[in-house]
């Protein structure tokens, strides 16, 4: 029986060298056209130094003399970038750090807009069609990527994906039906992310229970450039228990390139998805900054989410990306200027520029380092 194996290499930029390969592969990566909720915030907050006292004050403050509860998980963010800005971003990255030509895969939340939008452009008319599944299981969910979908029935698939989200019955059926499309890849992301904090104990157990009903419909296992390295070494043992390939996911919200890269023998997606299928190859290059202290990494993420930026169509400043939904209506929050919601949120900015800022950067990246967690 073939084994499947997982190959992982540091990138150094005055040594590495590639000629094996013919691409570079970059998955799991968000547009403008993901929506990212805020009901995990508070948590983040709590972690932001100097931030988490201004927020935590003004709450409190907007409570006592006004009464006012801040429902966090009616508030949304989208990524800065647009799919073209986004491709760009992985494309040069990929061609100017490793010189190999790259393949790029888009997977917003739940929708292929970035990919559709793409299509429509003569520099990126083959850009593969994918996107981030989101599944409920009993009491957490799980988020699949699905890589490739076929151009002509791509808008059917995201409908009958929609609809098992909200009947999560059909899980089994439909991934069943998508893994006989023999150029689909379906990767199993962060599996060991608690998504809706039930506990590591409960998670494993439901973690272990979902693979156990359809590991056979899914082709790769993702290591994840913004999870911990402790998070991702349990990936690649779980690959090996399962003698299944491990692929690499950056999860690109912000302007900073994918940390982790595939790369590939084969010059189209169709074959880079052949030699994970098929021939159970998979080959991992992490990138410099994987091995910054990840809650650095995170902060500057949210410093993105929460900046000005290039931003087409009209996006470029952070209160145009930033959504209330009130009275089933998603409004930017640029409707509400001068408001006590904008005023805190705006201090909050100003601790994250600091955080931010290149010139603090060695300072505040020594608290983290007792957090080092060696290597992958």
């Amino acid at each position: 029986m073939k084994r499947s194996a997982t190959r992982i290499q540091t990138f150094l930029p005055k040594t590495s060298r590639f000629h094996e390969f013919r691409t570079g592969v970059s998955l799991h990566s968000h547009t403008m056209h993901s929506k990212e909720f805020l009901n995990r915030l508070p948590s983040y907050i709590a972690k932001v130094p100097i931030g988490s006292y201004i927020v935590e004050r003004e709450i409190g403050r907007s409570h006592l003399y006004t009464g006012q509860i801040y429902d966090f998980s009616k508030f949304y963010w989208t990524p800065p970038l647009s799919p073209r800005e986004a491709h760009e971003l992985e494309k040069n990255q990929i061609e100017q750090q490793l010189r190999l030509p790259a393949l790029v895969a888009l997977s917003d939340h739940d929708n292929i807009e970035a990919a559709l939008h793409l299509r429509m452009l003569q520099g990126t008319c083959n850009a593969p069609i994918s996107v981030e599944w989101t599944v409920p299981y009993e009491e957490t969910e799980f988020h699949i990527g699905i890589h490739n979908l076929p151009a002509a029935r791509a808008s059917v698939w995201v409908h009958e994906l929609a609809r098992c989200t909200a009947n999560p019955l059909g899980v089994h059926d439909l991934l069943a039906q998508l893994a006989a499309e023999s150029d689909v890849l379906i990767v199993l992301n962060h599996p060991f992310w608690d998504a809706e904090s039930i506990g590591p104990v409960r998670h494993r157990s439901l973690l272990k229970k979902f693979l156990d009903n359809l590991l056979p419909f899914l082709h790769a296992l993702e290591i994840n450039g913004m999870r911990s390295r402790r998070e991702n070494r349990e990936v690649l043992a779980l690959g090996e228990e399962l003698d299944f390939p491990v692929v690499a996911g950056g999860d690109r919200h912000g302007l900073e390139a994918n940390v982790v890269l595939n790369l590939s023998r084969s010059e189209t997606f169709d074959g880079f998805v052949h030699e994970v299928r098929e021939e159970l190859q998979s080959e991992i290059v992490l990138m410099p900054p994987f091995f910054e202290p990840l809650q650095l990494r995170l902060l500057e993420n949210a410093w993105h989410a929460l900046a000005d930026a290039p931003g087409e169509f009209g996006r470029g400043h952070w209160m145009t990306r930033v959504f209330c939904i009130e009275n089933d209506e998603a409004k930017a929050l640029s409707q509400y200027t001068g408001t006590r919601f904008h005023r805190l949120i705006d201090k909050f900015r100003w601790c994250m520029a600091l955080a931010a800022n290149p010139v603090l950067r060695p300072a505040l990246r020594l608290p983290f380092l007792g957090n080092e967690e060696g290597g992958l």
